[in-house]
């Protein structure tokens, strides 16, 4: 089973953190309805022959968490949420950006240990707005001779401001950095995703956004598959 590299589908001029892509070019020095159960696993053919990556992408507010859960459980993955790891890094959280830079060599750090086992991730809590931060996890993942899959959870700005708000109304989420104006400033940064990438409608009930999620996931596999 082949997926086209992500390094392919990201124009090769994305550098600007100074990290390239394992396979094109190499770095100086280094040769690149609702969801079923959890019972129901168990009976499902074996999805890929090989560990993959989906990288879930999107605003925050958008679901991102939601549809990573759901490829964590039903379809055996380990799920890496840069959140998570910020949490347990630092308690007392100050949610500098030199902790938020941890917790993300954290997630690569992960992320690595994962492929070396042969076990697929699911990284969650991170928007990938700059093209780089993908560039950099489909890297290690190539490394490996693991694929990763982008998947955007594209949600409308408003709906994600509204998501956000509520959460901070029911304290719910982790991230206690997060408020309305986040949505902004991850708007003012963002980069259009690769070419190629999955796209799942955020408006979608959970239900059916996971499902699609999934879906998409699967028919990428199949598709890869064939090619």
């Amino acid at each position: 089973m082949t997926f086209a590299p992500i390094s392919q589908r990201i124009p090769a001029t994305i550098r600007s953190d100074g990290f390239q892509p394992m396979s094109i070019p190499p770095r100086a020095g280094q040769s690149a309805q609702a969801i079923p159960s959890s019972e129901a696993i168990a009976s499902n053919l074996k999805v890929a022959e090989r560990p993959f990556v989906v990288a879930v992408m999107g605003l925050p507010g958008a679901g991102k968490s939601v549809v990573a859960r759901a490829i964590e459980d039903q379809m055996q993955l380990r799920r890496v949420c840069r959140d998570q790891i910020r949490a347990a890094m630092f308690p007392r959280c100050n949610y500098s950006f030199i902790e938020k830079r941890a917790a993300y060599k954290g997630v690569l750090l992960a992320l690595e240990i994962n492929c070396m086992l042969r076990i697929g991730s699911v990284i969650d809590g991170m928007t990938f707005s700059r093209q780089r931060e993908l560039v950099r996890v489909a890297e290690v993942a190539s490394r490996h001779g693991v694929d990763t899959i982008p998947l955007l959870i594209s949600c409308p700005p408003d709906l994600a401001r509204e998501r956000v708000a509520r959460d901070i109304e029911l304290n719910r989420h982790i991230a206690a950095d997060r408020n309305p104006e986040t949505v902004n400033d991850v708007l003012a940064r963002w980069e259009a995703p690769p070419e190629g990438t999955l796209v799942i409608d955020a408006t979608l009930p959970a239900a059916q956004m996971c499902r699609a999620a999934l879906d998409a996931i699967r028919d990428s596999i199949a598709a890869a598959r064939k090619g």
